[in-house]
């Protein structure tokens, strides 16, 4: 009886969630810029559709976080698509790096290189997959079903950077300036790592 009411529970957990995600459909995208002089942007966008939109109580991104830490929040419709955006201005590249070392998800490293006539710079960015799972894990209430669909969202990263690329392992070029990194959340590993290697005239 009790493992009878077990499974009746399970197919209703099962339902709902398909009610409330299966037709609806969310993409993360991420966009950074890297100007001359080391400052730039980073911007974190959130994409749902009208179903997911019509599920939401509020706004995915809580407001009162993205201010605390300093990003700038924006909402607005896109081609019949919501987009949650936060916006962090960076000053440096040191400052860039210490505040995504700071949030515990990724690890950024940093090297600058001074040569004859040109500056080549080395940024590799290895992501933390415990501590994503468990932010993960943690918003979701550790449902597994929600956690699954979650983790085959789409995640595409974008870095704009002022110089020549020398290196990456980037998927995808957008130009000889911009790089895309393309994969889901299921596909972030231990070995899962951002690099790219620019150089500018000095």
């Amino acid at each position: 009886m009790i493992k009878f009411k077990r499974s009746i529970l399970f197919m209703i957990a099962l339902i709902i969630s398909m009610m409330l995600l299966g037709c609806g459909n969310i993409n993360l995208k991420s966009f950074t810029v890297i100007n001359e002089n080391g400052y730039g942007t980073v911007k974190l966008q959130i994409l749902y559709d009208n179903f997911i939109s019509s599920k939401l109580g509020n706004d995915i991104i809580d407001h009162k976080w993205a201010k605390e830490n300093g990003y700038s929040f924006n909402r607005y419709l896109k081609n019949n698509i919501n987009v949650e955006e936060i916006t962090y201005n960076f000053k440096s590249i040191e400052d860039l790096q210490q505040k995504i070392n700071s949030s515990g998800l990724a690890t950024m490293t940093y090297l600058k290189r001074s040569g004859i006539g040109e500056t080549t710079y080395n940024i590799n960015l290895k992501v933390n997959k415990q501590s994503i799972d468990k932010l993960i894990k943690d918003k979701t209430n550790n449902d597994e079903i929600i956690y699954n669909y979650i983790k085959n969202i789409k995640f595409i990263n974008e870095v704009k950077v002022p110089g020549e690329v020398i290196k990456s392992n980037a998927a995808g070029n957008i130009d000889e300036n911009i790089k895309e990194w393309t994969y889901k959340l299921s596909q972030i590993d231990g070995d899962t790592n951002l690099l790219i290697s620019y150089k500018t005239k000095s």
